[in-house]
């Protein structure tokens, strides 16, 4: 477990005592520490470099694998221990409250208004769900990190399946989308409607899709014990309790049940698609005709739960931040843009990267399906709350227990406790 209030009180006992030794033979050099791995690290680096060689400031960026997400914070708690910090670090919204309570991060609010930022009509190509996400409430309205990516949670559908059933496309309602999955269902062919996955997105995402939320309405606390909570515990519970659904057995095996045609529908992130035409080409079953759109819901317009880490710059001094903003909003520029998401998979920031990726998004129709969402559904994203991080892995097991028959109301009550618990606080 992360003690915040433990690294809180290490950050801002040592910070002052912090400096970051750094690479030196330019103007300016600045390290960024990733959590990219193989080839999504492999085009970071070319990226970098494409910087370092064509920047008129002299400015050099040395990118550093620094683990995985939970590694990366630890590594930053060492840091600002032991001395030695980036100018830029991956972070979750989460995460950089906490750097930012310790004093550590800049507000990049001045930056992207300011005369090396972005222009009124610029900022108006920015997905505007993409950019507020970065607005800490804790402190202000601050913008803790910059977005050079963005991934949400969407509905895989098997197109050919849904034709054979006598469907014309995917649901867009639950009542709609729990009588396809009764029709899809067939015991002697081990075939089911739909896969449940217990990932707190996931789970956000169907909640958000009828209405609620995991947090009190100013998004200052955990509210588990709303009816939109309830209905999607409800939902899932009686679709598996009726056999038209079954639990993912291990990690990924919805993909690869997808893949050979034993699931319908599978709920899962927009940056699983290459993961899920791979599955689909390899599958002994061969090809099949397969679409991307958004959760079944009881709103007026569709929903997206929208996710990712953002880029903190660190508090260090003003040429070194200035850097580092530089190399942000370079990164931020559609021909980077179009560079990354080839490379990533992730949904670009800006609308206009669109006219960059022509072929990209013939290639690829199910990813250009599920950035089409951006512009058609409105988006939302989970609660930024302290302890958030153990909150997620509380609501993975409160669902577990409801589908092996524990009374809905025990849960979201014992859910909501676990998450005062976790915050620190009494929503």
């Amino acid at each position: 477990m992360r003690i915040l209030l433990f690294l809180s009180t290490v950050f801002s006992l040592l910070l002052a005592s912090c400096s970051s030794p750094r690479p030196q033979g330019h103007a300016i050099d600045i390290t960024f520490w990733y959590q990219h791995t193989q080839s999504r690290a492999r085009a970071m680096e070319h990226l970098i470099q494409q910087f370092n060689q064509t920047n008129p400031w002299d400015i050099h960026v040395h990118g550093e694998f620094s683990g995985n997400y939970s590694e990366t914070f630890s590594k930053m708690a060492a840091g600002i221990a032991g001395g030695v910090l980036p100018d830029l670090v991956v972070a979750y919204q989460t995460d950089a409250d906490v750097y930012r309570e310790a004093g550590a991060l800049v507000n990049l609010s001045p930056f992207v208004t300011g005369p090396a930022g972005f222009s009124s009509q610029q900022l108006a190509d920015f997905v505007p769900g993409f950019l507020t996400q970065d607005l800490s409430r804790r402190f202000s309205g601050e913008r803790l990190g910059w977005p050079i990516n963005r991934s949400a949670e969407v509905l895989y559908y098997n197109k050919d399946w849904l034709h054979r059933l006598g469907l014309s496309g995917p649901p867009s309602t639950w009542e709609e989308f729990a009588q396809d999955c009764r029709l899809a269902t067939n015991k002697s062919r081990g075939t089911v409607g739909y896969e449940i996955r217990y990932d707190a997105s996931n789970i956000f995402a169907q909640v958000i899709s009828r209405g609620g939320s995991f947090s009190t309405p100013d998004q200052r606390a955990f509210n588990f014990s709303n009816p939109q909570v309830q209905a999607t515990f409800r939902f899932l519970s009686q679709l598996y309790r009726d056999g038209f659904a079954a639990k993912v057995a291990e990690k990924y095996a919805d993909q690869a049940d997808f893949a050979n045609q034993k699931v319908l529908f599978v709920m899962d992130s927009s940056s699983g698609i290459p993961f899920y035409e791979k599955a689909i080409k390899t599958s002994p079953l061969g090809h099949f005709a397969w679409g991307i759109a958004s959760l079944p819901h009881s709103t007026p317009q569709p929903v997206l739960n929208i996710y990712g880490a953002s880029i903190s710059v660190i508090k260090s001094t003003p040429e070194h931040e200035l850097a580092a903003w530089r190399f942000l909003r370079w990164m931020s520029e559609p021909t980077q843009q179009a560079a990354w998401v080839e490379a990533s998979n992730y949904f670009p920031v800006r609308f206009s990267t669109a006219a960059q990726l022509t072929k990209y998004l013939a290639a690829h129709p199910q990813f250009e399906q599920a950035f089409s969402l951006l512009k058609t559904c409105r988006l939302q994203s989970e609660p930024v709350l302290p302890g958030y991080e153990q909150v997620r892995d509380a609501i993975s097991s409160a669902l577990n227990a409801v589908l092996e028959g524990a009374p809905i109301p025990l849960a979201t009550s014992y859910l909501q406790k676990q998450a005062e618990l976790f915050s620190g606080s009494r929503g």
